[in-house]
């Protein structure tokens, strides 16, 4: 029994040296740039988000969120408070990108993007290089950047999805957000988005039968438009996240043994193992390519975004 609980103790020994190991390795390589999107409202992207984020922060993870709906901003509702300053003010007021940065919880940090998003496309060269130079001075201090999408198709949200290094699609077993969620994962792939796509499935009545629910998207993606999307992994309904929501305190924090925390946590610590697609640059080619692309959109397709 003595030799079996040592061989353990050096077993476990050996995984935490392993596993800070990989955390250094990744924080070495520099930060990923992680999408997170819907095809439709309502479906809980934020939500997802932001205990996401903090339950990479518990893992110890240093997390930053872009709130980057185009003045819809859920972040900071789920939070209860009203930021300061949004990623605009760092054009209009030359303040910098760590200046609006927000302190949330367990030491999360998170940049408004506001309506000031919208306004990049017609930034001069030295005002877009303004805030290159701020997401570049933060980077090294973060090993995930989640940047909150609003929903929808448009070439807002499409711009900051073909950006990122990879992207998650959160949708539902409701038929209208299986078809939006489709939809999304069209458009993505017919304007050649090279990004890396996995599929979230929220509000699953079970985890099986929302792994079965998400394969049938992955499935049709397959046999219609011939792409490979990841299945990430199923949320299950429940009622503690309705009454975090009411709250404003997050799920993982309010209640941490809920089915949905652990569910989070849980994709919090994939991300952290999983083999990872290739990086596409650093911060400054995220934000590069986000503005070339929101430029590029032919001004008759432009709309307003859909709402969370």
């Amino acid at each position: 029994m003595a030799e079996q609980a040592q061989g353990l103790r050096e077993w476990i020994k050996g995984q935490s040296i392993q596993a800070q190991k990989e955390v250094l390795d990744a924080r070495t390589a520099g930060s990923r740039v992680v999408a997170v999107t819907s095809g439709k409202g309502g479906v809980g992207k934020s939500q997802i988000t932001l205990n996401l984020a903090l339950a990479l922060q518990k893992l110890g993870q240093r997390t930053i969120i872009l709130d980057a709906d185009l003045g819809l901003a859920n972040i900071n509702i789920l939070l209860g408070y009203e930021p300061s300053y949004t990623l605009w003010d760092v054009v209009q007021k030359h303040l910098s990108v760590r200046d609006v940065m927000q302190q949330g919880p367990l030491g999360l940090s998170i940049i408004p993007g506001g309506s000031g998003i919208s306004q990049l496309a017609s930034l001069n060269t030295k005002e877009i290089d303004t805030i290159i130079k701020g997401f570049q001075e933060l980077e090294s201090e973060f090993d995930w950047l989640l940047v909150d999408t609003a929903a929808g198709i448009s070439p807002g949200v499409l711009s900051f999805v073909l950006a990122a290094d990879e992207a998650l699609i959160v949708t539902n077993p409701e038929p209208p957000a299986l078809a939006d969620a489709y939809g999304l994962i069209k458009s993505i792939w017919q304007v050649q988005g090279r990004v890396s796509l996995e599929l979230v499935m929220n509000r699953s009545v079970s985890l099986k039968s929302g792994e079965e629910m998400g394969m049938r998207v992955i499935n049709l993606t397959k046999k219609m438009l011939n792409q490979n999307v990841g299945f990430f992994g199923a949320v299950r309904e429940d009622t503690h996240s309705a009454r975090a929501i009411s709250r404003q305190i997050p799920l993982v924090l309010l209640y941490p043994a809920s089915p949905a925390a652990q569910d989070i946590g849980d994709m919090a610590e994939r991300m952290i193992h999983r083999i990872k697609p290739a990086k596409r640059g650093r911060w400054e080619q995220f934000i590069y390519r986000m503005g070339r692309m929101w430029s590029s959109w032919p001004k008759a397709e432009d709309g307003p975004e859909e709402s969370k």
